[in-house]
């Protein structure tokens, strides 16, 4: 038998049991892709992420990232809970003060930023590819069927829904307030039908009617798929998209640079924080950054067939 430990970490938290929960395997030689799911299966949660060494110059590791039903070339809280676990149970070396490392995904090698502080790791922030930004999708009533809310809890008469691409294609969808953000309930026939039409599976919205003060936005997960259950808690890939969406549609001055806090994971029981931060010049979005604090909860080990 081949015996693979992991590591549990919440990430986007500074407490146990809040956050998006994560499961990082930091030695995943010699484990095939099809093991992989599996284990993704297995631990059930919304992503699982295994280590392996780079392909690439100068990255210091590959991440493979899987939910219970695919692989994704990008996501968020894999990124910063697996850079997280590996800076503080010896992985990867880092020092006091700032360590700036390179990670290969399957959206390309992108630059984490790991800040250490008395020996521990304080906060990590990944670097998110540049925004694309898809075309305003107007019809709020096919949006509020999908969302199983009234029409005039869709808000597009100061912003847009449209699809934003920062490494992967969510679609954003703006409600009127935190009451019908609470309200959202994927309907995944009314959802798979409007997938085909703005071209991702992919969904999530979001309100400035944030009930925290120290956050500009709250935001949640509709759906990813109808293979794929559950609701996300904490979905740092949609958060770089949605952060910059509010710079690209001016609700966020980036001059040069805008940081916010958003929420997210009140409505499962895991609240979430992400600090964003958006660089823009002329206009045009130049850099993404996600991240926070995360929290190791535990450690466990399986065995799969071979030796």
């Amino acid at each position: 038998m081949r015996a693979y430990r992991y590591h549990r970490i919440d990430v986007f938290t500074d407490r146990p049991f809040g956050g998006n929960p994560l499961a990082v395997f930091p030695t995943a030689q010699r484990m095939q892709p099809e093991e992989m799911q599996a284990l993704a299966r297995e631990m059930n949660l919304s992503e699982t992420v295994f280590v392996l060494p780079p392909t690439k110059p100068k990255a210091i590791a590959r991440l493979r990232i899987f939910t219970i039903d695919r692989e994704l070339p990008l996501a968020g809280h894999p990124v910063v809970g697996a850079a997280f676990a590996l800076a503080q149970n010896g992985g990867i070396e880092v020092h006091e003060g700032r360590n700036e490392v390179l990670f290969e995904l399957g959206a390309g090698v992108l630059p984490v930023e790991i800040d250490v502080k008395d020996g521990k790791v304080e906060t990590v922030f990944m670097t998110q590819q540049p925004p694309k930004f898809g075309q305003a999708f107007a019809d709020a009533h096919a949006l509020a069927a999908a969302l199983s809310l009234p029409v005039d809890a869709i808000d597009l008469d100061l912003l847009t829904a449209r699809v934003v691409d920062t490494g992967i294609p969510w679609m954003l969808v703006p409600v009127r307030d935190a009451r019908a953000l609470a309200s959202v309930r994927a309907d995944f026939g009314r959802c798979a039908d409007l997938a085909n039409r703005v071209g991702t599976d992919l969904w999530h919205a979001f309100t400035l009617d944030s009930g925290d003060p120290d956050c500009a936005v709250r935001t949640r997960h509709v759906w990813w798929g109808k293979v794929t259950p559950g609701e996300d808690p904490v979905t740092g890939s949609a958060i770089g998209c949605i952060a910059s969406y509010l710079v690209g549609e001016g609700v966020l001055l980036a001059a040069p640079e805008a940081v916010v806090q958003i929420e997210q994971g009140q409505e499962v029981g895991r609240p979430g924080k992400v600090t964003a931060r958006i660089a823009a010049s002329n206009g045009v979005v130049r850099r993404v950054q996600v991240g926070g604090r995360c929290v190791h909860v535990g450690n466990g080990e399986v065995w799969l067939p071979g030796s």
